[in-house]
């Protein structure tokens, strides 16, 4: 070990000195308290073994100075007393002291405790160690974190548009992944279920467009169901041949899973597909087979179906709507994407990037949102989800122009929504509109919570009562 010897005495702190070197240590040697620390701020030492009483600072003086240096690894201070200072060496323990010996010093006593602090530095070098390989691993995960964060971002920004829907929120992240997992296996149908404006549309191009952008050479044809008139639904989806009824082409034509063939065939709101076509469907992604409509030939495909609603489909089965076979196909496959309501922690970010997006799209100074703006955000209902939170923010960007978004900015947008406010759909819903508000924890609440806990992320996590991983998204978006 290495040792700093600190005695007034010179024939004692040779011969102390004389048998530490003897035992294989390295020992400097000083002859007052003052100068002993000077050395301690230059070199490390494993162990300081001095005598208490010495002229100008003692050496429980000794102990307190070592100690207020903040030492990443202090070392340990043996002091050494006469008999008679007893309860000098007690008050030395006191001090921060890691063990006394009384003089004469006894060499098996000090042998011994020579011993003891080799296996407490040890013990504190390799926690020291393990300390630094945790921080590594934290600081490489969150790095990680970050930088996924960004991947996804710039991909889904360019391929899917999964901006729209942002990744902001732990409830957000599990859709991802979702969607990342079903990618991967083209030939499962996959159900997204979830109110309307919540970006259904946008989770299903990422389960197709996936994150290799040589995937977006396959088609992605998407189909408005709830926007066809019922006598058009067939041919719009399985095509037709010539003459297969009044006022068709003469060639014929093709239908959208013809288009979509070696890609993805998206049917949004797919609750609304007429009954008698939905046996039809099953067929499709049962059998990867169809027949036009007027047609004989069997036409073989190797489309993959993604179906989206937001309805309830179980109540659609039990009113007859939908064909439960149908549905249990469908659904091996299933996402449900969470309102706006329940995922809080996605309003602010997701309104501050479609505010800049505008504002950057229209030459306006917008770059932040107020605290005031972010607490009348974040208590507004947002039946419209993301939609009308997007269409809140252009509306924004068009009427006013401001570096920072306040409440009174955002008024004339609320009033005109109640003014012009359709009466509420009373059909079942997937969601329970009025799902009590968690407070979202604030830039300056995650700080305190980090010093309350000395930079412990995983108590700092609990005290917010948010999870470990979610914290991180907040300190990765926070950077």
């Amino acid at each position: 070990m290495r040792i700093l010897l600190v005695d007034d005495d010179a024939p004692t702190r040779d011969s102390l000195a004389e048998y530490l070197t003897l035992l294989g240590h390295a020992v400097t040697a000083c002859g007052d308290a003052v100068a002993a620390l000077k050395v301690c701020r230059n070199h490390s030492f494993e162990m300081v073994l001095s005598d208490i009483q010495m002229p100008g600072r003692t050496g429980i003086e000794l102990v307190r100075d070592i100690k207020a240096l903040s030492l990443t690894t202090p070392p340990d201070v043996v002091l050494y007393t006469g008999h008679a200072d007893l309860e000098l060496a007690i008050g030395a323990l006191r001090a921060g002291a890691y063990d006394y010996l009384t003089k004469p010093i006894n060499l098996d006593e000090l042998a011994a405790i020579l011993d003891r602090v080799a296996e407490h530095q040890a013990l504190l070098h390799e926690n020291e160690k393990l300390t630094d390989h945790f921080d590594k691993v934290v600081a490489e995960a969150t790095s990680e974190v970050r930088a996924e964060l960004s991947q996804l971002r710039e991909l889904l920004s360019q391929q899917a548009g999964l901006d729209n829907i942002g990744i902001f929120s732990e409830a957000m992240w599990e859709v991802v992944n979702q969607a990342r997992l079903y990618h991967e296996d083209r030939d499962l149908p996959v159900l997204i279920q979830g109110e309307t404006g919540v970006g259904k549309d946008i989770v299903a191009k990422l389960i197709h467009y996936g994150e290799d952008s040589s995937r977006s050479q396959r088609p992605f044809v998407d189909i408005n169901c709830a926007a066809l008139p019922a006598n058009l639904f067939e041919s719009e989806l399985f095509g037709y041949e010539a003459g297969a009824f009044t006022g068709s082409a003469t060639r014929g034509a093709r239908g959208k899973i013809d288009l979509a063939k070696g890609g993805t065939l998206f049917l949004d709101e797919i609750g609304e597909i007429p009954v008698e076509l939905q046996a039809k469907l099953l067929r499709v992604i049962e059998n990867k087979s169809f027949y036009r409509v007027g047609g004989l030939s069997k036409v073989e495909t190797n489309i993959r179906i993604i179906a989206a609603t937001n309805v309830d489909l179980t109540g659609q089965i039990e009113k007859g709507l939908f064909r439960s076979d149908l549905y249990y196909r469908l659904r091996v496959g299933s996402i449900l994407v969470p309102s706006l309501r329940e995922r809080t922690d996605d309003i602010v970010p997701l309104a501050l990037l479609f505010l800049k997006a505008f504002a950057g799209k229209r030459g306006k100074a917008f770059r932040d949102i107020s605290p005031e703006a972010a607490i009348v955000l974040e208590h507004r209902p947002w039946a419209g989800n993301v939609r009308e939170l997007k269409n809140a923010m252009e509306w924004v960007s068009v009427m006013h122009d401001a570096p920072v978004l306040m409440p009174e900015h955002l008024s004339g947008f609320f009033e005109g929504m109640q003014r012009h406010a359709p009466v509420r759909d009373r059909s079942p819903s997937l969601y329970k509109a009025n799902q009590p508000k968690k407070k979202r924890p604030t830039e300056q609440d995650i700080d305190d919570a980090l010093a309350a806990t000395g930079g412990n992320k995983t108590k700092a996590a609990a005290r917010l009562g948010i999870s470990i991983r979610m914290l991180y998204y907040r300190l990765a978006a926070k950077d």
